[in-house]
């Protein structure tokens, strides 16, 4: 069976949720306040991109039977997966700050992708901008882990 648009944001949808999930359990195994609420603030940033995504479905303003690509929705399938990748509970924080910064660093890219590849003008501003906060994240836990581990002053 082909697949369509609504596949595609079902698919990102649940990849955000898992996202959401990961930070959950990053913030019950850090110790640290100011780590549990770094990773308390990007679960409610992916909680946002779960919201808008589902947002976009919910309201129909494209037609969810578009046909996409299946290796496009493979793509998205996977967005913050990567690929032997242990359980946190089996990481120390900095490996679970460092599998994040892949994860981040794969979705941003996948959400890139994404933009390049839509036909909607809509969609593709929608991917880009998921993108860039992808992007941001990234950003943000390197330089949490950066202070973590000595690299960059203190994490205070």
């Amino acid at each position: 069976m082909a697949k369509v648009l609504n596949d595609l944001l079902d698919a990102a949808i649940q990849d955000e949720i898992d996202a959401q999930k990961f930070y959950l359990d990053a913030r019950e195994k850090s110790v640290n306040p100011r780590l549990k609420e770094f990773f308390n603030t990007l679960a409610n940033e992916e909680k946002g991109h779960e919201r808008i995504l589902q947002g976009v479905k919910e309201m129909g303003l494209y037609d969810g039977d578009l046909p996409v690509d299946d290796g496009v929705l493979d793509q998205i399938e996977g967005a913050h997966v990567i690929t032997g990748e242990k359980p946190i509970k089996e990481l120390s924080i900095e490996e679970a700050m460092q599998l994040a910064m892949k994860k981040e660093n794969k979705a941003c890219h996948v959400y890139a992708q994404m933009a390049e590849t839509a036909d909607q003008e809509e969609i593709k501003k929608l991917f880009s901008s998921i993108s860039a906060d992808e992007r941001r994240h990234f950003s943000m836990i390197e330089k949490h882990y950066e202070m973590r581990t000595g690299q960059m002053g203190s994490e205070g």
